[in-house]
């Protein structure tokens, strides 16, 4: 008998990562359960196996993988996960990626679908959702720790993704809103667990800790600099790897004293929520209400002009310009440090 298969799409900041890294702890529970959660190899997520699936992937290969190759490598992942489904035999597949929570084509649905239907008997998709200002300030955080400026989010975000899912996707779409006093036990994880996962136990949920780290608004500050090239890395070491200079500045970002997590100037929030332009479609498709919404004056143009102008950290969030710059500093002392002789010396020695 076919399986059944369960496709998470996020959204992004929605404890995405945290439903993922418990379900590949607890894999081998699952397992004995008849539940499936592919490995997803070097990521929390699926987005290989949805590279191959959509055909539509969302970032460019890594560095050193050419388009073929990074094709060939996601094609495999699938027919792995196939592979395990045909000698398993499990009762229910479960799919992850929030990185699917955006606006496909009909070609990229209709691969999708195709590849899928012949081996599920049933296919799901859901999401949870954050309200428009709760997500931005966090999506901007996250898209600034791996490039030069964000991709703010769209007045009718949620209308541009759901709806092509709901109307082409390769089954029902169910949406749940993620705010604390909606979700089970206030934790996303146990609500994941209690809607989709019921056979199993909750003494089988994994208890992980938290697995985002929130950088200071100074750190973001230097994080987009870094990758606008107006500061560079204090040594060829960070230079060679994105990852390895990230990781520096949030070292630097823990050492220096005065951090705090990051908050929005005064008066953005209502912007933000009065831009947005489908959240009525929201209420009256998936019955999704958002109750901390900011009362606001304005029109969603006029709200979406101010929008549009905010490029930098500092347009969003207050920056203490002094931390900042003991931030750059401690950055180069530590790098100093750590990439003296007597360090990789005693790192070789270490391994060794």
């Amino acid at each position: 008998m076919k399986p059944e298969l369960l496709i998470h799409i996020g959204h992004g900041k929605t404890g995405s990562t945290a439903i993922q890294k418990c379900l590949r702890a607890a894999a081998p529970d699952l397992e004995a359960n008849g539940i499936y959660f592919p490995d997803p190899a070097k990521h929390d997520n699926h987005q290989d196996i949805f590279v191959h699936l959509t055909g539509s992937p969302k970032y460019a290969p890594p560095k050193g993988q050419s388009e073929e190759q990074r094709r060939a490598y996601c094609e495999a992942q699938w027919d792995s996960a196939l592979t395990h489904i045909t000698a398993t035999q499990p009762k229910r597949v479960v799919l992850s990626c929030e990185n699917q929570f955006r606006p496909f084509s009909k070609d990229a649905f209709d691969r999708m679908n195709g590849l899928l239907t012949p081996h599920f008997s049933k296919i799901d998709v859901m999401a949870y959702l954050r309200s428009p200002s709760s997500y931005f300030l966090s999506a901007v955080q996250q898209e600034l720790k791996k490039r030069p400026d964000c991709d703010l989010p769209s007045a009718s975000r949620y209308r541009d993704t759901l709806e092509p899912w709901r109307d082409m996707g390769p089954g029902p779409l169910t949406a749940h809103l993620f705010a604390r006093d909606a979700l089970y036990n206030g934790n996303v994880v146990d609500d994941f667990w209690h809607r989709y996962l019921p056979e199993m136990d909750a003494s089988t949920i994994p208890q992980l800790v938290d697995v985002n780290t929130t950088v200071s608004a100074e750190a973001m500050d230097v994080f987009q600099d870094f990758f606008r090239g107006k500061f560079a890395a204090p040594a060829r070491y960070y230079a060679k790897r994105d990852q390895r200079m990230k990781a520096l500045i949030r070292q630097a970002d823990a050492d220096v004293a005065g951090g705090t997590k990051p908050r929005m100037l005064d008066g953005l929030r209502k912007i933000i929520d009065a831009r947005c332009t489908d959240l009525e479609w929201l209420a009256q498709k998936f019955g999704i209400t958002f109750t901390d919404l900011q009362p606001s004056n304005m029109t969603a143009d006029e709200a979406d002009a101010i929008y549009n102008t905010w490029r930098d950290v500092s347009d969003i969030c207050p920056v203490d310009t002094d931390r900042k710059a003991a931030l750059v500093r401690k950055i180069t002392e530590i790098a100093k440090r750590d990439q003296s002789l007597s360090a990789k010396l005693r790192r070789a020695f270490t391994r060794g």
